[in-house]
């Protein structure tokens, strides 16, 4: 009945926009903050600590009966910056709201860890925490094991893969005018486009594979071992698991500056990254690495590196280690990190 009531309160004439505000309204957030914050009470003398992923709710909604440590990828902050890219439903009004319920929610957590540094510095930008409160400690890529890399084969036609099920806030449209330019001068090349929307009639697609979206990960596989590079020119994205993804199956990226893309990307090193749409800049990188394919290859064998050595769930699960023991230290007792209970 409560989930009927919430979708009743959002309803919108677009079922995606609908499907958006169900989950991403205030009397939600407030609903799940008190289902939590009875929980966590429930919990008292069995759990040391609240281990938080994301901000759609506040466990401490009624005062703090256990520390709550937060980790989260965005802040509605920086979605409110662009509100026609779908990731804020809100109106201004209840996003200025909205941002209320975070900072609070930032401020009652005994420290708040982030996936890339964009979004710590919106945290004690935007919100006021103080900058010792908020730690980068990264994503992991999500692979139980990691991939074997198939020895190169040289292409004859070199080969570009985007995957975005969101066509325009992933930079769709960018790309295909990009790709289209840097056909003039590698007129082999090829697109592997994997989205869930369809293309606008005035876009080119000489060269391009249209793929639907799948969740079949031998399928996905093989789309990574057809192309030389992947391709995310973003117009907002809260962190890049694509791109690590990519990274992982030794693919050097090409990805925009100014999004959290930026700090998983070594421009130069292991992919280039260039202005948003600009699809001109972008046409340069995409012929830059698909004419030199010596270059795709070293960069591509950073990339794997950048992964092995930074962007694994171990790596990530250390670092967030690290900030559960110094702020056990502040709280006085020892924190035993054994046993994970997960709220649904």
């Amino acid at each position: 009945m409560a989930r009927m009531v919430n979708a009743i309160q959002v309803v919108h004439p677009n079922t995606q926009r609908w499907k958006e505000r169900f989950y991403q309204n205030l009397p939600a957030y407030r609903a799940r903050s008190r289902q939590a914050a009875n929980y966590v009470r429930s919990m008292q003398g069995r759990a040391d600590l609240v281990l938080q992923v994301g901000v759609l709710f506040d466990p401490c909604w009624n005062g703090a009966i256990l520390p709550n440590l937060i980790y989260t990828d965005y802040t509605m902050h920086l979605s409110a910056q662009k509100p026609g890219l779908g990731r804020s439903p809100l109106t201004h009004k209840q996003c200025q709201a909205w941002i209320e319920l975070e900072r609070r929610a930032f401020d009652r957590a005994i420290h708040v860890c982030t996936r890339s540094k964009r979004t710590r510095d919106s945290i004690v930008n935007d919100y006021g925490i103080a900058a010792e409160r908020v730690t980068v400690i990264g994503g992991g890529v999500n692979f139980r094991t990691l991939p074997d890399i198939v020895p190169a084969v040289a292409r004859q036609e070199p080969t570009v893969l985007f995957i975005g099920k969101d066509f325009y806030r992933k930079g769709g449209d960018v790309l295909l005018r990009a790709f289209s330019k840097t056909r003039q001068q590698l007129p082999k090349a090829r697109l592997l486009l994997l989205t869930g929307e369809s293309i606008p009639d005035n876009l080119p697609l000489d060269g391009v594979e249209l793929i639907k979206p799948t969740w079949d990960r031998n399928v996905i596989g093989a789309l990574y071992r057809r192309a030389d590079v992947f391709v995310l020119p973003s117009r907002l994205e809260t962190w890049g698991d694509v791109l690590i993804e990519a990274m992982t199956y030794g693919l050097p990226c090409i990805g925009v500056t100014g999004e959290a893309m930026d700090e998983i990307i070594e421009d130069g090193a292991t992919g280039l990254t260039v202005p948003p749409d600009d699809a001109d800049a972008l046409a340069a990188a995409l012929t830059c690495l698909l004419s030199n394919r010596s270059l795709c290859l070293q960069w591509g064998k950073k990339a794997r590196r950048r992964v092995e050595q930074e962007y694994t769930w171990d790596h990530v699960g250390a670092r967030l280690a690290r900030v559960i023991e110094a702020s056990a230290e502040l709280l006085g007792k020892p924190v035993e990190i054994s046993e994970t209970m997960v709220l649904r």
